[in-house]
């Protein structure tokens, strides 16, 4: 019982950030067949394509949806290199492209969006294998009237991690506890868990927590002890 309230505590004190913290949803970053990324989620890519110049790439995969914005709503994508082996990360929106070779902070030009959902081309040009690690933002502009076009800040939308991967570089490190595969243990990590307990799935390894070999209430236990701690 002790428990379960200084859960109920943990809770609440998480509750009060994440309700100042509130994302715009203006645009969402989505997948092809436009179902949402989850808010600061990492997403893992390694097939690697060939490019028409006789390069290779590996593409994020990753689309903007429009889900409400208005003609005076624009976008800009800002995007934190925190790893990169070899070769460059280029991002193309909304009709120019930006490439860059090394670790940094950086932004794209400020732009609307040309299809309801569009591919913002997020890719890694691989020399070799290697790795290389992009955090994107979106940042939602109003346009004001008048000549030349100012744009006034609206509000931040969600972040996505992308980890591109070539040959034999490692993956991430598994993080205990880490149930939906998104770099972080919190109560998201509960809900699924709970989600897998009552479909009675076995194919995440991630779900079993305390690595008795089952997967029961025994894992939410274990997964409460870690965010606890």
């Amino acid at each position: 019982m002790k428990k379960i309230f200084t859960f109920l505590m943990t809770l609440a004190a998480l509750a009060m950030p994440m309700m100042a913290q509130d994302v715009d949803e203006t645009f969402l970053f989505v997948d092809a067949e436009g179902v949402p990324f989850e808010n600061g989620a990492t997403i893992i890519r390694s097939e690697v394509v060939p490019t028409e110049d006789g390069g290779e790439k590996i593409d994020a995969g990753v689309y903007v949806l429009n889900c409400w914005a208005g003609p005076s709503d624009y976008i800009v994508m800002h995007y934190t290199i925190t790893r990169i082996d070899n070769g460059s990360f280029q991002i193309c929106f909304p009709a120019t492209c930006n490439t860059k070779y090394e670790v940094g902070t950086y932004e794209t030009a400020s732009g609307q969006l040309m299809d309801d959902m569009q591919d913002i081309m997020s890719e890694w040009l691989p020399l070799a294998d290697g790795e290389c690690d992009v955090t994107l933002a979106i940042e939602v502009l109003t346009r004001k009237a008048g000549f030349p076009p100012s744009y006034e800040h609206k509000g931040y939308g969600p972040t996505l991690n992308l980890r591109f991967i070539k040959g034999d570089a490692p993956g991430p490190n598994p993080v205990a506890g880490d149930v939906n595969g998104d770099g972080e243990v919190n109560i998201s990590d509960i809900n699924t868990l709970i989600d897998i307990i009552l479909s009675a799935s076995t194919d995440n390894e991630a779900a079993d927590v305390n690595n008795d070999g089952e997967i029961n209430i025994s894992d939410v236990n274990a997964l409460i002890d870690i965010i606890l701690s």
